[in-house]
């Protein structure tokens, strides 16, 4: 359910990026061949690209698409291995969830107080909120994970370790 979910906001930031892609035509459209440039089109942009961000955070964690430095881990047993990465899906997590409370409270605080963008006057809060949700979402994702971590740390100690390094064959870099 958490990959289904993440895959659905990585979908939704897909369909932002090609919204944004076609915004971005049609302004240098009116702008330069009709002399009418479009105001809106860059705020809005703007803001969708939080969306994109955000959104696409679990999905990248859950497709394994995110930077992993194995300089260190590729020579460790994988019983240690494992519990380092407890250690570092914990420490993410607290941050993640400390981030998360932090913009969801700034969004509240725009919604409470009225702000609105400079140019065309849309509610701020509303792609602020895509940040707490989007890092609420890489939250969920990143304790499935730590779960799945703590549950193979208890079993055999060769194969404790969720993540396969290497190449595609399974073979730990030399």
């Amino acid at each position: 359910m958490i990959a289904r979910a993440g895959r659905a906001a990585a979908l939704a930031g897909g369909l932002v990026t090609l919204a944004i892609t076609l915004l971005v035509s049609y302004d240098v459209l009116m702008r330069y061949f009709l002399d009418a440039p479009q105001l809106f089109v860059d705020e809005l942009a703007s803001y969708l690209q939080i969306l994109i961000v955000f959104g696409g955070l679990a999905y990248t964690f859950e497709a394994g698409g995110h930077v992993r430095v194995d300089l260190f881990t590729a020579r460790m047993r994988p019983e240690r291995r494992a519990r380092l990465r407890v250690l570092t899906l914990a420490l993410s997590l607290a941050v993640v969830v400390v981030v998360a409370w932090v913009t969801a409270r700034t969004a509240w605080t725009a919604f409470d107080y009225g702000r609105v963008s400079a140019v065309m006057l849309y509610p701020l809060w509303l792609p602020m909120v895509f940040i707490p949700l989007g890092l609420a979402l890489f939250a969920v994702s990143l304790l499935s994970a730590l779960a799945r971590q703590v549950a193979l740390l208890r079993g055999a100690p060769e194969a404790c370790d969720e993540v396969k390094l290497g190449r595609d064959d399974g073979q730990a870099l030399s």
